[in-house]
């Protein structure tokens, strides 16, 4: 195994322990030396991966949280990869109650603006090939940077308010909202990228 193979797959045996208590025991509770206890790894070991505990569950949270936004490249249902992420956050509420409670949209950004980019840039890409739309490059990375930061926005409120509303009404939200108020803008830069080539002639 490469090097690197061989620090993820540490940095996940420590992820799977601290699963393992967090199950048991309120996270503020746990050690280090509970960690080592699992896993056998050394002390020197944890602490060239994490800088602490918080650290391990950050990273625990990110790593599974963002694998379910990357995990279909079947960009037209990309509601159903948001909708496993929102499922994610609500089955893990315990767990990560205390590092839901340190969120803010700062934050919320950092980790998550990239994933769902790339989800939203695949299904414009999908919606422009299936609707025969002609969009210029500077709307769509528009139209991508005005949902997600709408889309971060909302799970912030959520977690804050502690996820009292179900993922599966958030979801129907984002499909009776998100989904037309894309379509729609889309087919508008359309019709102005149109009149644009027109006025050219």
């Amino acid at each position: 195994m490469k090097n690197n193979e061989i620090s993820l797959t540490t940095k996940q045996t420590f992820a799977k322990a601290l699963k393992q208590l967090m199950g048991r025991q309120p996270f503020e509770t746990i050690t280090v030396r509970q960690l080592l206890a699992i896993t056998a790894y050394t002390r020197p070991t944890f602490y060239y991966h994490f800088h602490s505990t918080t650290d391990l569950l950050k990273w625990t949270f990110v790593s599974e949280a963002l694998s379910l936004l990357q995990r279909s490249p079947e960009y037209h249902t990309w509601d159903e990869d948001i909708f496993l992420l929102l499922k994610y956050l609500k089955a893990n509420e315990k767990q990560y109650r205390s590092f839901y409670a340190t969120m803010d949209l700062e934050q919320m950004n950092r980790i998550f603006r990239e994933p769902i980019q790339t989800v939203l840039i695949g299904y414009i890409d999908y919606i422009l090939r299936t609707h025969h739309l002609a969009v210029s490059k500077e709307d769509q990375d528009f139209i991508v940077r005005f949902f997600t930061g709408g889309f971060v926005s909302i799970v912030v409120d959520w977690l804050n308010t502690g996820l009292k509303t179900s993922p599966e009404f958030i979801r129907q939200q984002i499909l009776d909202t998100q989904d037309n108020i894309i379509i729609f803008s889309l087919e508008t830069a359309n019709k102005k990228n149109k009149l644009n080539k027109n006025g050219d002639l």
